[in-house]
């Protein structure tokens, strides 16, 4: 029930967000004729079937495999009558076991001058933001490491989710940004602009999409909110697909408003959502049931991981 709330109430969020976007703030940019929308239809068709065969193959992967590719651990019972160390498992799980604490402080220290000095030097937002990001990167690689010998695919799962929530940030950040430049999407690339490509969002978007393929094989029997993300991943995907072929192929066209895609407003099928707007809701729908899941599954590992009393 409170997963489910808690869903709920993020999708209440980003509806509110983009709804007041679409009436207040309309996006500029290029719209395609009426006539023209429809040039790549049979893409549209390939690329959403494409996508729906190779989730077919995920699925029967799941059917026939997933209670065998991975064994797992005899589940710790006591948990189940100890509900305050239910809510605190995940931190058993997550915290840092081999960086130590004072290597955690004086990295915040580190990120946090080169942070302020980066701004102070009137840098670009990418840099600002790099400056920040960037001494942390050797300390989650190690702790990284360090969990997947210990939890196995587990820890791609939490990479793959940590990496999803900064990428719903960078889609937050361009939805700011078309509200503060009134719906000039030219200016509103996101912190990262130099990546604000279609190359890049394929590229990313399938990786993920994969991702979350392989984590059904080992943890989809028991984790039904990572079947959601999967789900809002693959329609994602079809939009991808579609978006990066006629990057590729038909500049013109992307230039004119293909950049839309399939849903997007004057798009293939269309709706009322500009780009900006639709890809964070994609995004939302992806990336709130994974950090739930994540959750679960952390509880899980939990109670499935030997410890003395």
């Amino acid at each position: 029930m409170l997963r489910a709330a808690v869903f709920a109430g993020a999708l209440a969020i980003a509806a509110a967000t983009v709804a007041t976007g679409t009436m207040m703030v309309p996006v500029r940019a290029a719209v395609l004729p009426p006539d023209e929308r429809s040039r790549y239809l049979l893409l549209g068709v390939a690329a959403a079937v494409f996508v729906a065969a190779a989730d077919g193959a995920f699925l029967l992967g799941v059917r026939r495999w997933s209670g065998r590719l991975w064994s797992s651990a005899p589940v710790h019972a006591a948990l189940e009558s100890r509900p305050r160390q239910r809510l605190l498992a995940p931190l058993a799980v997550l915290r840092p076991e081999l960086v130590p604490a004072r290597l955690i402080v004086m990295t915040a220290v580190l990120a946090l001058a080169m942070d302020v000095a980066a701004w102070l030097l009137g840098m670009p937002l990418w840099v600002v933001a790099s400056a920040a990001v960037v001494p942390w990167l050797p300390l989650f690689f190690a702790e990284g490491l360090r969990k997947y010998k210990h939890y196995g695919l587990y820890a791609v799962f939490g990479a793959i989710t940590l990496l999803q929530i900064g990428h719903l940030t960078e889609h937050t950040v361009q939805v700011v940004q078309v509200f503060m430049f009134n719906g000039e999407l030219s200016r509103a690339h996101g912190v990262f602009g130099q990546l604000d490509f279609e190359t890049v969002h394929f590229v990313w978007d399938s990786i993920v999409w994969i991702g979350l393929g392989v984590l059904l094989l080992r943890f989809g029997g028991t984790n039904k909110w990572l079947w959601l993300s999967f789900a809002a991943s693959s329609l994602h995907e079809v939009e991808h697909v579609y978006l990066f072929v006629i990057y590729r192929f038909d500049p013109g066209f992307y230039g004119a408003g293909g950049l839309e895609g399939i849903m997007g407003s004057g798009g293939l099928i269309g709706s009322m959502l500009a780009r900006p707007y639709l890809h964070f809701t994609y995004n939302v729908l992806v990336i709130v049931p994974l950090v739930i899941a994540f959750w679960d599954q952390t509880v899980r590992v939990y109670r499935q991981t030997p410890r003395t009393t």
